[in-house]
Protein backbone atom coordinates (compact mmCIF):
# COMPACT_ATOMS: atom_id res chain seq x y z
CA UNK A 1 0.00 0.00 0.00
CA UNK A 2 2.94 2.13 0.65
CA UNK A 3 4.00 1.96 -2.13
CA UNK A 4 0.95 2.76 -4.36
CA UNK A 5 0.70 5.78 -2.06
CA UNK A 6 4.22 7.06 -2.90
CA UNK A 7 3.61 6.24 -6.69
CA UNK A 8 0.34 8.48 -6.82
CA UNK A 9 2.40 11.35 -5.09
CA UNK A 10 5.00 11.09 -7.39
CA UNK A 11 2.51 11.58 -10.14
CA UNK A 12 0.82 13.79 -8.58
CA UNK A 13 4.11 15.90 -7.95
CA UNK A 14 4.91 15.60 -11.63
CA UNK A 15 1.45 17.15 -12.84
CA UNK A 16 2.17 19.80 -10.45
CA UNK A 17 4.69 20.60 -12.08
CA UNK A 18 4.06 20.66 -15.83
CA UNK A 19 1.41 23.04 -14.60
CA UNK A 20 3.36 25.37 -12.84
CA UNK A 21 6.12 25.18 -15.78
CA UNK A 22 3.19 25.77 -18.48
CA UNK A 23 1.92 29.00 -16.59
CA UNK A 24 5.15 30.37 -16.09
CA UNK A 25 6.00 29.75 -19.77
CA UNK A 26 2.39 31.08 -20.75
CA UNK A 27 2.98 34.31 -18.63
CA UNK A 28 6.59 34.79 -20.28
CA UNK A 29 5.57 34.30 -23.25
CA UNK A 30 2.32 37.05 -23.09
CA UNK A 31 5.31 39.39 -21.30
CA UNK A 32 7.41 38.78 -24.25
CA UNK A 33 4.51 39.65 -26.89
CA UNK A 34 3.86 42.83 -25.57
CA UNK A 35 7.48 43.95 -24.97
CA UNK A 36 8.51 42.69 -28.38
CA UNK A 37 11.29 43.55 -29.84
CA UNK A 38 12.64 43.04 -33.59
CA UNK A 39 16.03 44.40 -34.48
CA UNK A 40 16.58 44.39 -38.32
CA UNK A 41 19.70 44.13 -39.49
CA UNK A 42 22.18 45.81 -41.79
CA UNK A 43 21.46 45.21 -45.58
CA UNK A 44 18.66 43.34 -44.70
CA UNK A 45 15.28 44.42 -46.25
CA UNK A 46 12.53 45.77 -43.33
CA UNK A 47 9.47 43.95 -44.29
CA UNK A 48 11.34 40.56 -44.19
CA UNK A 49 11.07 41.00 -40.26
CA UNK A 50 6.78 41.69 -40.24
CA UNK A 51 5.32 38.88 -42.11
CA UNK A 52 1.46 40.08 -43.26
CA UNK A 53 0.38 37.93 -39.71
CA UNK A 54 2.53 39.97 -37.78
CA UNK A 55 1.87 43.62 -39.66
CA UNK A 56 -1.97 43.55 -40.24
CA UNK A 57 -4.85 43.02 -37.14
CA UNK A 58 -7.00 40.66 -39.05
CA UNK A 59 -5.76 38.15 -41.90
CA UNK A 60 -6.94 40.07 -44.82
CA UNK A 61 -8.93 42.94 -45.78
CA UNK A 62 -12.16 43.13 -44.05
CA UNK A 63 -15.48 44.58 -45.43
CA UNK A 64 -16.12 47.84 -43.40
CA UNK A 65 -17.98 51.26 -42.97
CA UNK A 66 -15.74 54.60 -42.33
CA UNK A 67 -18.20 57.23 -41.04
CA UNK A 68 -17.25 60.93 -41.20
CA UNK A 69 -17.51 63.79 -38.99
CA UNK A 70 -19.82 65.58 -41.94
CA UNK A 71 -22.15 62.39 -41.55
CA UNK A 72 -21.11 60.90 -44.45
CA UNK A 73 -20.06 57.54 -44.71
CA UNK A 74 -18.02 55.37 -47.18
CA UNK A 75 -18.12 51.02 -47.62
CA UNK A 76 -14.53 50.04 -48.04
CA UNK A 77 -12.45 46.51 -47.54
CA UNK A 78 -9.99 47.44 -44.83
CA UNK A 79 -7.18 46.45 -42.49
CA UNK A 80 -4.86 48.00 -39.56
CA UNK A 81 -1.57 47.73 -40.00
CA UNK A 82 0.74 47.56 -37.23
CA UNK A 83 3.80 48.45 -38.60
CA UNK A 84 2.97 51.40 -40.04
CA UNK A 85 0.16 51.92 -37.82
CA UNK A 86 -2.45 53.22 -40.52
CA UNK A 87 -5.73 52.07 -41.23
CA UNK A 88 -5.63 50.81 -45.01
CA UNK A 89 -8.01 50.14 -47.71
CA UNK A 90 -8.01 48.34 -51.09
CA UNK A 91 -8.56 50.87 -54.15
CA UNK A 92 -8.58 49.09 -57.25
CA UNK A 93 -5.31 47.58 -56.99
CA UNK A 94 -3.52 49.52 -54.57
CA UNK A 95 -3.59 49.72 -50.63
CA UNK A 96 -3.52 53.04 -49.60
CA UNK A 97 -4.04 55.19 -46.13
CA UNK A 98 -6.31 58.12 -45.06
CA UNK A 99 -4.86 61.25 -45.79
CA UNK A 100 -7.66 63.48 -43.57
CA UNK A 101 -7.53 61.27 -40.81
CA UNK A 102 -9.15 63.61 -38.66
CA UNK A 103 -12.31 63.75 -40.34
CA UNK A 104 -12.75 60.23 -39.33
CA UNK A 105 -15.58 59.95 -36.77
CA UNK A 106 -15.35 56.46 -36.33
CA UNK A 107 -14.86 53.06 -38.33
CA UNK A 108 -16.36 49.72 -38.28
CA UNK A 109 -15.24 46.26 -39.43
CA UNK A 110 -17.10 43.12 -39.03
CA UNK A 111 -17.46 43.64 -34.86
CA UNK A 112 -15.09 45.98 -34.49
CA UNK A 113 -14.85 49.50 -33.68
CA UNK A 114 -11.85 52.49 -34.07
CA UNK A 115 -11.56 56.07 -33.64
CA UNK A 116 -8.40 57.98 -34.69
CA UNK A 117 -6.96 60.25 -31.63
CA UNK A 118 -3.36 60.72 -32.62
CA UNK A 119 -3.43 57.04 -34.02
CA UNK A 120 -6.36 54.41 -34.37
CA UNK A 121 -7.69 53.26 -30.91
CA UNK A 122 -9.42 50.16 -30.87
CA UNK A 123 -12.97 50.11 -29.06
CA UNK A 124 -12.37 47.00 -26.53
CA UNK A 125 -15.46 48.50 -24.23
CA UNK A 126 -18.72 51.04 -24.65
CA UNK A 127 -20.78 52.51 -22.60
CA UNK A 128 -19.87 55.28 -20.02
CA UNK A 129 -16.62 54.30 -19.43
CA UNK A 130 -15.32 53.51 -22.61
CA UNK A 131 -11.66 51.15 -23.03
CA UNK A 132 -9.45 51.64 -26.20
CA UNK A 133 -6.50 49.80 -27.65
CA UNK A 134 -3.85 51.41 -29.71
CA UNK A 135 -1.23 48.80 -30.70
CA UNK A 136 1.50 49.81 -33.14
CA UNK A 137 5.49 49.01 -33.75
CA UNK A 138 7.65 52.20 -32.86
CA UNK A 139 11.33 52.64 -34.49
CA UNK A 140 13.10 52.92 -30.77
CA UNK A 141 16.80 53.40 -32.06
CA UNK A 142 19.18 53.17 -35.24
CA UNK A 143 22.17 51.79 -34.87
CA UNK A 144 25.61 52.61 -36.29
CA UNK A 145 29.00 50.53 -35.98
CA UNK A 146 32.13 51.69 -35.72
CA UNK A 147 35.06 50.37 -37.25
CA UNK A 148 35.34 47.05 -34.72
CA UNK A 149 31.58 46.11 -35.45
CA UNK A 150 30.37 47.35 -32.20
CA UNK A 151 26.63 48.89 -32.32
CA UNK A 152 25.53 52.18 -30.47
CA UNK A 153 22.78 54.02 -30.58
CA UNK A 154 22.48 56.75 -33.58
CA UNK A 155 19.38 57.70 -32.42
CA UNK A 156 16.91 58.33 -29.49
CA UNK A 157 12.97 56.69 -29.11
CA UNK A 158 11.19 57.84 -32.09
CA UNK A 159 7.69 57.78 -32.69
CA UNK A 160 6.30 56.03 -35.64
CA UNK A 161 4.08 59.13 -36.82
CA UNK A 162 7.54 60.70 -37.24
CA UNK A 163 8.65 57.95 -39.42
CA UNK A 164 9.48 58.57 -43.03
CA UNK A 165 5.93 56.84 -44.05
CA UNK A 166 5.22 57.77 -47.66
CA UNK A 167 2.33 55.23 -48.39
CA UNK A 168 4.61 52.97 -46.74
CA UNK A 169 7.93 52.94 -49.22
CA UNK A 170 10.35 53.09 -45.92
CA UNK A 171 9.19 49.53 -44.83
CA UNK A 172 10.39 48.39 -48.15
CA UNK A 173 13.91 49.84 -48.17
CA UNK A 174 17.15 47.80 -47.20
CA UNK A 175 18.32 48.98 -43.95
CA UNK A 176 21.64 50.31 -44.09
CA UNK A 177 21.94 50.89 -40.35
CA UNK A 178 20.46 48.20 -37.87
CA UNK A 179 16.90 49.21 -37.03
CA UNK A 180 15.51 48.26 -33.38
CA UNK A 181 11.86 48.07 -33.41
CA UNK A 182 9.51 47.96 -30.72
CA UNK A 183 5.77 46.23 -30.15
CA UNK A 184 3.90 49.36 -28.04
CA UNK A 185 0.66 48.65 -26.39
CA UNK A 186 -1.43 51.23 -25.02
CA UNK A 187 -5.13 51.81 -23.30
CA UNK A 188 -6.97 54.49 -23.00
CA UNK A 189 -10.40 55.05 -21.28
CA UNK A 190 -13.09 57.91 -22.15
CA UNK A 191 -16.35 59.30 -21.35
CA UNK A 192 -19.30 60.97 -22.91
CA UNK A 193 -18.00 64.26 -21.84
CA UNK A 194 -13.82 63.53 -22.73
CA UNK A 195 -12.25 61.71 -25.84
CA UNK A 196 -9.61 58.96 -25.39
CA UNK A 197 -7.13 59.40 -22.49
CA UNK A 198 -4.06 57.51 -22.31
CA UNK A 199 -4.46 54.71 -18.58
CA UNK A 200 -2.37 56.56 -15.77
CA UNK A 201 -3.04 57.50 -12.39
CA UNK A 202 -3.12 61.17 -12.63
CA UNK A 203 -5.40 61.22 -16.04
CA UNK A 204 -8.08 59.02 -14.62
CA UNK A 205 -8.13 61.38 -11.57
CA UNK A 206 -8.32 63.77 -13.87
CA UNK A 207 -11.23 62.24 -15.80
CA UNK A 208 -13.10 61.52 -12.72
CA UNK A 209 -11.49 64.24 -10.64
CA UNK A 210 -15.06 64.17 -7.93
CA UNK A 211 -14.07 60.81 -7.03
CA UNK A 212 -10.11 60.99 -6.12
CA UNK A 213 -9.87 59.84 -3.08
CA UNK A 214 -12.07 56.76 -4.54
CA UNK A 215 -9.55 56.39 -7.09
CA UNK A 216 -6.41 56.61 -5.05
CA UNK A 217 -7.90 53.80 -3.04
CA UNK A 218 -9.02 51.77 -5.44
CA UNK A 219 -5.49 51.73 -7.29
CA UNK A 220 -3.62 51.33 -4.30
CA UNK A 221 -5.67 48.26 -2.85
CA UNK A 222 -5.86 46.18 -6.34
CA UNK A 223 -2.25 47.10 -7.75
CA UNK A 224 -3.62 48.03 -11.56
CA UNK A 225 -1.42 47.60 -14.05
CA UNK A 226 -1.73 50.19 -16.94
CA UNK A 227 0.04 47.77 -19.41
CA UNK A 228 -2.79 45.04 -18.25
CA UNK A 229 -5.79 44.34 -20.25
CA UNK A 230 -7.44 42.97 -17.32
CA UNK A 231 -6.66 45.52 -14.94
CA UNK A 232 -7.80 47.95 -17.38
CA UNK A 233 -11.10 46.27 -17.82
CA UNK A 234 -11.02 45.64 -14.30
CA UNK A 235 -10.01 49.36 -13.81
CA UNK A 236 -13.39 50.46 -15.99
CA UNK A 237 -15.94 47.84 -14.15
CA UNK A 238 -15.10 50.08 -10.88
CA UNK A 239 -15.12 53.54 -12.44
CA UNK A 240 -18.41 52.81 -13.81
CA UNK A 241 -20.17 52.46 -10.28
CA UNK A 242 -18.70 55.75 -9.41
Amino acid sequence: MSNFSSIINKIIMKNTLLIICSLFFLNTSLCAQKNELIIVKAGTKILDYFPLSKRYLYSEFVPGRIWFKSGTYSDRKLNYNHLTGEMEFIQAHDTLSFANKKDIELIMIAQDTFYYDKGYIEQLRSGNVRVGLKQYYELKEIQNKDSYGTASSGSSTISYNSLPNTEGNFYKLTANKDIIFKRTVLYYMATPESGFVLCSKNNMIQLFPLHKSKIKSYLKANKIKFDSRDDILKLADFLKTL
